[in-house]
């Protein structure tokens, strides 16, 4: 069999027609998956209201300075008196809450 130039470039054609139609099919490909949807995220006003009100929450200070340093005065002067009454019922109450 003899081989001659008219029959390798009619291969080196091919050849080149294949790579195309792969550059084609992969462009294609590239051009499809660059289209797909992206995902969406709803939040409910509900969920709106509970990101608002931790944002405030965490903006609040932990401890209540003043509170504390009127207390602490109080108890330093001997100022400071809670009615026996009162320990009672908040002794109760806790218990209560505890057990529901």
């Amino acid at each position: 069999m003899r081989i001659n130039s008219n029959m390798m470039s009619g291969m080196d054609t091919l050849e080149q027609t294949s790579r195309a139609k792969n550059v084609e099919k992969v462009s294609a490909e590239q051009q499809q998956a660059s289209t797909v949807e992206s995902d969406n995220v709803t939040i409910s006003e509900k969920g709106k209201d509970v990101s608002e009100m931790t944002r405030t929450l965490k903006s609040m200070p932990e401890v209540r300075a003043d509170k504390i340093a009127d207390l602490k005065e109080r108890i330093a002067n001997g100022t400071y008196n809670v009615s026996a009454r009162d320990v009672a019922a908040k002794i109760v109450n806790t218990a209560l809450d505890n057990t529901f």
